[in-house]
């Protein structure tokens, strides 16, 4: 139960960024191809019904329009209305004192000047007490505005007031400094939450394949080697266990960025934007599950949701449900490497027996450009040669190391030696790209010269109490080569002689032993970019730096 325990709870890859390459302002979210071509439907299918409805309001308005009629009136008698509208028989000499009764309803509606005038007075007559009140008022404010102000104020000029920028500003400036930190609350947010996530040029930024219990993630730590302190910047959840990373600085458009390739228990290759703060999904998938019936019932049912009708669920759900991408890996994918020379190439091995070559510029057609067969068994491990970007390295549990061509088009042709136990890690050295470095799990490291690749330069036993788990050099210390061990160690040698020389024919001599103290150790990279600086992983939750 212990060792069940052990095994769902480790660090399974670690692999550094070089300095430079991350964005020092990193973004929150990032839409994906698929999600802005749906954004851009929705929007084109909006406009067509606005259009739609701007032409049926002009139509309605239309309709609605009033037509003029003509109307004729009846003709009525004279003799038959009451006396007072008969006005053709209107006489002037009527009874004065209806005149003088028309004139006093005259005056109600129509005043001369001198009576309004009069009007006014009587009012202003009748609020005199209320003035005379006002008067006393303002009398007294005279009053007091005639006394000298003998308040004191404190300095502004202090020198703690200097350092805070608030010396010279008033007197009344006191009295506004709440209001100011009211307002610029939230300003001081915003920016606390931008300083959180930006990074500094000096940041060391290493990526972690993590497992705990059933939660895998990326997690990107940032190590500030001014001050020693190792953090968690962000992490990305993955769907399911990962094995294997590779960074690369090329996305499926061919743009430049942060890029990580991820191979995990699944057939897929997940490449991640590490530049994005909260991803929903990788950048693009090489290989794995085909999505594509899925993501056409995901684009149907957002237009029938948007025009209102049915949604699809059962047929098409079905047929969603597919097999694997068209040259695919089946298993799970074991080991990756990015090709340093042409970038935008990736090789994987995995346990379904083969090593494939991807294009990631045309993750969205065909983007298995190779695929080689040459090994009986899991390919543990792969690597590109560092400066010729068309030679690759790949080691298997069948025990053999070989050297595959990548132009080749015969997939079975190829170099190889046999060893006497399974690959753990290759590696080439950096200095003298002739040389490559496979450690095994008997605790053996070899060395072959691949111009004369029969027989190992040099050979010995690394570890004799635990299996070497990984293997890696310094690209910045020439002769600098680090082993790691299930017994929780990590050993520094020199591949160098006593005088300081290269010799190719000499096993290399140990420098330092280390017990990193996070469990057995499953992986391990130096920094490319700062020559005493490595990072290692395994059986713990804990990342360690040495």
């Amino acid at each position: 139960q212990q060792q069940q325990h052990c095994y769902y709870i480790m660090i399974s890859s670690v692999e550094w960024v070089p300095r430079g390459v991350a964005d020092p302002n990193p973004k929150q979210y990032e839409l994906s191809a698929a999600e802005q071509e749906l954004l851009s439907l929705n929007q084109a299918e909006y406009q067509v019904e606005e259009d739609d409805d701007v032409l049926n309001e002009q139509e309605q308005a239309q309709e609605t329009i009033p037509t003029t009629k003509t109307v004729t009136l009846p003709k009525v008698d004279p003799n038959s209305l009451p006396a007072e509208l008969r006005m053709d028989e209107y006489s002037s000499d009527e009874d004065e004192n209806e005149a003088v009764k028309g004139m006093s309803i005259g005056t109600l509606l129509v005043k001369t000047d001198e009576e309004d005038n009069d009007n006014k007075e009587q009012i202003m007559e009748d609020q005199d007490w209320e003035t005379d009140d006002s008067d006393n008022d303002m009398d007294s404010d005279d009053d007091l505005n005639d006394i000298p102000d003998t308040r004191e104020f404190a300095p502004t000029d202090l020198e703690g007031l200097q350092a805070m920028g608030l010396s010279h500003v008033g007197a009344g400036a006191a009295m506004n400094l709440e209001d100011q930190d009211d307002n610029d609350g939230d300003a001081d947010d915003d920016d606390s939450d931008a300083d959180d996530v930006r990074l500094s040029p000096d940041d060391a930024i290493i990526v972690v394949a993590k497992t705990e219990e059933d939660f895998a993630s990326l997690e990107v730590h940032v190590y500030e080697e001014k001050t020693g302190n190792l953090f968690v910047h962000h992490d990305i959840a993955l769907p399911s266990f990962p094995l294997c990373l590779a960074h690369g600085d090329v996305n499926s458009k061919g743009e430049a960025g942060n890029y990580c390739a991820v191979g995990t228990f699944s057939p897929g290759i997940e490449v991640w934007n590490l530049d994005i703060l909260n991803p929903l999904e990788p950048s693009c998938i090489l290989g794995g599950h085909d999505t594509s019936a899925a993501d056409a019932l995901m684009k149907l049912n957002m237009s029938r949701a948007a025009s209102g009708k049915k949604l699809q669920k059962n047929a098409m759900l079905e047929q969603a449900q597919g097999g694997l991408v068209h040259g695919s890996h089946t298993d799970a994918i074991m080991s990756l490497s990015w090709n340093k020379v042409h970038r935008q190439v990736i090789a994987s091995g995995s346990a379904d027996t083969t090593v494939k070559i991807w294009d990631i510029t045309k993750a969205g057609d065909n983007p298995n450009a190779a695929t080689f067969t040459h090994h009986k068994d899991k390919v543990q491990s792969v690597e590109w040669h560092p400066t010729e970007g068309t030679l690759l390295a790949t080691g298997s549990y069948d025990k053999t190391v070989a050297l595959v061509d990548a132009r080749s088009a015969d997939t079975k042709q190829c170099k190889r030696v046999k060893i006497v136990a399974d690959v753990e890690s290759i590696q080439w050295d950096p200095f003298h790209s002739q040389y490559l470095t496979v450690a095994t799990e008997d605790g053996t490291i070899s060395c072959w010269d691949v111009r004369k690749f029969e027989s190992p330069v040099w050979s010995f036993v690394a570890n004799e109490f635990g299996g070497v788990s990984d293997v890696t050099y310094n690209k910045l210390v020439p002769g600098m080569m680090a082993t790691c061990a299930v017994d929780k160690t990590v050993t520094l040698w020199d591949t160098y002689s006593a005088d300081g020389k290269f010799s190719p024919n000499t096993p290399p001599r140990p420098c330092g032993n280390k017990e990193m103290g996070v469990g057995k150790l499953f992986t391990m990279s130096f920094y490319p970019s700062s020559p005493w600086l490595l990072g290692c992983g395994g059986g713990g939750k804990e990342l360690a730096l040495w």
